[in-house]
C-alpha cells in the first residue's frame, strides 16, 4: 500500500490515502523517482505498465482498488487530462467528476465566473454554426476557443473580419487533427465559445486547496508571447517578482471560486489575463485534478527544491518570504522546443545549449505523436535577458539536422 498522511484540522485525525493517474503523452522522471520512493497507489494502465516495463517499481492497483482506496477519502492526483476518460467512466455520479465537468467545460466555467466577472463578455456556438455568424456582429477583439480543450489546440485571437474568415478556414483545415491527438473529455470539436480578448500580460498559476478548502498557490509563471495573436507555448517565465507582483490577486481569485464550487483535496491550474487597462486578474480557464503540463511544473524543482505534486500531497507550499533568498534577481524559464507537425527531422539540442548562459536540464521528448522536440529549463541573470527573447521568436530551423 502507498504512504499516507496525517492531517490534524480541529483536533480530528484523517488519514488520506495519497493516489495518482499516469497518462499520456509524457511522464516526467522526478515524478516517476518519487513515486518509487514514496510507493503512492498508482492507477494501472498501458502508461503504468509501460513505465514498469522499462524497470520502474510502481505501486500499480487495478481500477476496482483504485476506485475503492478514493473513496475512502482519497486524495487525487492526474499528471493529464488524458486520465479524465478513466475518471469519467469509473466514477460518473461522483462529486470529484460533477465539479472536474463544471471546469473543463469552458461555457459552464465563464456562467461561474459570471458571479465573480459580471461584465465579461462570452457565447456558446456550435462549431457548424461558426460561419452562419455574421462578423459584423461581433464585439471584436475576442477568442474563439473549443469548449473543452488543451494547451492552444484550436484557440484564435481575431480582430478583424479576415481574421474570423482564416481561423474558420483553420478549423477546417487542421482542427480535427489537432484533436485526433486527445480523448473527447481533453479537446472536443462540438462547440466553441466566443468571449472577450483581454489585452494584457497572460500568466500560468499552479494551485491546490487543502482539505479545509484553503488555496496554496506553489507556481506563478508568466507565459510571453511573441506579440499580441500569438498563442503560442513557448516560453514560460518564473522569478521573484513575476510571484510577488501576482500572487495576491491570483490567491483571491482561487478563494472567490471556493466560495461556488467548495473544493476541497484538489490541485489545479489555472489560466489568467492581467488587464492592462484596469489590472483585473481575468481568469481564462482553470484545469483540474493536475499542475501545469507537460513538465512545466517541474521548474520549481529549480527554484526550491520542491516537485509540485510532493507539496500537494504532503499539504506544504514554499516559503513565500524566503523562496527567492540568493536567485532575486533571475529568471528560471521553461522552454518548449515545438516542431512543425510536417517535418520528420530531429533537432541538435548541443548547438541550442550554446545559446543560453544558465541551461539546467534538457529533457528530449521522443514521441512522433507530440509536435515537440522537447523542453529546456533555464536560468537566465538580468545581463543575459535577451537570450529569452531570442528563442521566443527563433523558429528553430537553423538547429534542424
Amino acid at each position: 500500500m502507498g504512504l499516507f498522511r496525517i492531517f490534524a484540522p480541529n483536533k480530528l485525525i484523517h488519514i488520506i490515502p495519497d493516489m495518482i493517474i499516469l497518462e499520456k503523452p509524457y511522464v516526467s522522471a522526478p515524478l516517476v523517482e518519487f513515486l518509487e520512493q514514496r510507493q503512492l497507489p498508482v492507477l494501472r494502465n498501458d502508461m503504468a505498465n509501460q513505465l514498469c516495463a522499462q524497470g520502474h517499481r510502481l505501486n500499480l492497483l487495478e481500477s476496482d482498488q483504485f476506485v475503492a482506496q478514493y473513496q475512502q477519502n482519497g486524495q487525487l492526483y492526474a499528471v493529464s487530462e488524458n486520465a479524465l476518460v478513466w475518471l469519467y467512466a469509473q466514477m460518473p455520479q461522483s462529486e470529484l467528476v460533477q465539479k472536474v465537468k463544471v471546469l473543463k467545460d469552458k461555457a459552464a466555467f465563464r456562467r461561474i465566473c459570471q458571479q465573480i466577472y459580471p461584465d465579461f463578455y462570452y457565447q456558446e456556438v456550435e462549431m457548424s454554426a461558426l460561419r452562419s455568424i455574421d462578423p459584423n456582429s461581433l464585439p471584436l477583439p475576442l477568442v474563439l476557443k473549443p469548449s473543452v480543450g488543451f494547451l492552444s489546440v484550436g484557440v484564435y485571437i481575431v480582430r478583424s473580419k479576415a481574421e474570423w474568415q482564416a481561423a474558420l478556414d483553420d478549423i477546417d483545415r487542421n482542427f480535427a487533427r489537432q484533436c485526433a491527438v486527445f480523448p473527447d473529455t481533453v479537446v472536443r470539436s462540438e462547440m466553441f465559445v466566443l468571449e472577450q480578448f483581454i489585452s494584457g500580460q497572460e500568466y500560468a498559476v499552479d494551485a491546490y486547496y487543502d482539505t479545509n478548502g484553503q488555496p496554496h498557490i506553489i507556481n506563478i509563471f508568466h507565459h510571453i508571447f511573441k506579440n499580441e495573436t500569438d498563442v503560442s507555448d513557448r516560453l514560460y517565465c518564473m522569478s521573484k517578482q513575476i510571484f510577488e507582483d501576482n500572487y495576491p490577486a491570483f490567491n483571491q481569485f482561487c478563494i472567490d471560486l471556493n466560495r461556488a464550487l467548495q473544493l476541497r483535496n484538489f490541485p489545479m491550474h489555472v489560466e489568467f489575463r492581467v488587464d492592462e487597462r484596469t489590472g483585473h486578474a481575468i481568469p481564462i480557464e482553470v484545469n483540474p485534478l493536475r499542475f501545469a503540463g507537460m513538465c512545466l511544473n517541474d521548474l520549481t524543482r529549480h527554484t526550491c527544491n520542491m516537485l509540485p505534486v510532493q507539496a500537494y500531497f504532503d499539504g506544504t507550499h514554499p516559503n513565500y518570504s524566503t523562496m527567492w533568498q540568493g536567485i532575486e534577481n533571475d529568471t528560471f524559464s521553461f522552454v518548449v522546443l515545438d516542431k512543425p507537425y510536417e517535418t520528420t527531422r530531429a533537432i541538435d539540442f548541443e548547438r541550442l545549449k550554446q545559446r543560453f548562459h544558465g541551461v539546467l536540464e534538457v529533457r528530449d521528448i521522443q514521441n512522433p505523436a507530440m509536435s515537440i522536440w522537447g523542453f529546456m529549463f533555464v536560468r537566465t541573470a538580468l545581463e543575459h535577458k535577451a537570450e529569452l527573447h531570442e528563442i521566443l521568436h527563433n523558429d528553430l530551423t537553423e538547429f534542424m539536422i
